[in-house]
């Protein structure tokens, strides 16, 4: 069976197969791999690898998603590659900390490693450190929002859930960006200017705010 996560493997390439499936040329300590890949993070992929121009490829990490297919019951398994924005990142496994393993997701634990810190640093799992391993951590509070069953409807409609609307209200209205050069650990990221705009409009029309208040 294969790895779930292949950090820092080599990008050398998008194929595809005699069946129109896109796939991941990848090279992963020594081993030639080709991995299914999401058509929509092929091509991105594509335009970065044809972008930077590189022969000997760019360095990311192939982790594996599960994705429905058009008429498909079952979702199909795929490999997505996030191409590191600091090319000198590596995983220090060494550096890994679970002392606090049941504490939130957001706790500084994965080790790393870059030119900038050769001795390593520790951030958050579920992200991939940005420039010169930057990041946001994760200062959150958690609040009980009782749901009316009128606002779950209304996300059921659009097929969503009440929990990613109200984060994608907040990232909006807060204008927070989370992108692979800054990740945020609180996984909040505005979805555009647009968006932002339409957030502060509504607060100013429901809470007779000054236009200067942002």
């Amino acid at each position: 069976m294969r790895p779930t996560l292949y950090y820092d493997a080599r990008l050398k390439g998008v194929t595809t197969a005699a069946n129109g499936e896109k796939r991941l040329a990848i090279e992963y300590r020594g081993r030639e791999l080709s991995l299914p890949a999401d058509t929509a993070n092929a091509q991105h992929c594509e335009k970065r690898l044809h972008a930077a121009g590189a022969d000997t490829g760019v360095i990311g990490l192939a982790r594996l998603i599960r994705k429905k297919t058009q008429g498909g019951n079952r979702p199909r398994m795929f490999y997505r590659f996030d191409i590191y924005a600091d090319q000198s990142l590596r995983r220090a496994f060494e550096l890994d900390d679970y002392e606090y393993i049941d504490s939130d997701y957001n706790i500084n634990c994965i080790g790393w490693r870059n030119d900038k810190n050769p001795d390593g640093f520790l951030a958050p799992r579920g992200i991939i450190p940005g420039d010169a391993g930057r990041f946001v951590s994760d200062n959150t509070e958690k609040h009980v929002l009782a749901i009316p069953f009128e606002f779950i409807e209304l996300a059921t409609r659009m097929k969503t859930d009440p929990e990613s609307i109200l984060k994608h209200f907040i990232a909006d209205a807060c204008h927070l960006q989370s992108t692979p050069e800054l990740p945020r650990a609180d996984g909040f990221s505005s979805r555009g200017t647009e968006s932002t705009r339409k957030a502060h409009d509504y607060l100013r029309q429901a809470w007779r705010l000054k236009k200067d208040f942002f």
